[in-house]
């Protein structure tokens, strides 16, 4: 596998996923350590000191892979947020978790269910602002 682009995440979005990750159904579910270990490589910043360019918890997000040249637009949510919400992605599918931290321009190999890898361009991220 490649090298790992560096991630920034918000306090607050690390504060809350690792809340949901200690708690059941998550705590001790290994189909999550993806997203564990995407936390744990990640440079914490404040909400305030996050660039506007960074993909984090409900960003809106416009990425490609790159083998097929398809464009996604996909807003990265929790899971309770979905409720079949077309064109959003939960952080705890491995691409939400693979999204989560990169910034425009920045590319990672995601491995497929099928082991297949894929490499994931992003190329806009949209930030909604919250007051």
């Amino acid at each position: 596998m490649s090298e790992l682009p560096p991630i920034k995440v918000t306090e607050l979005d690390i504060d809350r996923l690792e809340g949901m990750l200690d708690k059941a159904p998550y705590r001790g579910d290994t189909r999550y350590n993806g997203l564990r270990d995407e936390l744990a490589r990640a440079i914490v910043v404040g909400n305030d000191e996050m660039p506007e360019d960074v993909v984090r918890m409900n960003s809106t997000v416009t990425f490609e892979v790159e083998e097929s040249g398809q464009q996604f637009q996909r807003t990265l949510c929790y899971p309770h947020e979905i409720k079949g919400q077309p064109d959003t992605i939960s952080i705890f599918a491995p691409i939400g978790s693979a999204l989560l931290g990169l910034s425009v321009g920045q590319l990672i190999d995601w491995e497929l269910p099928d082991t297949k890898h894929r490499h994931v361009k992003i190329i806009k991220v949209e930030n909604v602002v919250t007051v």
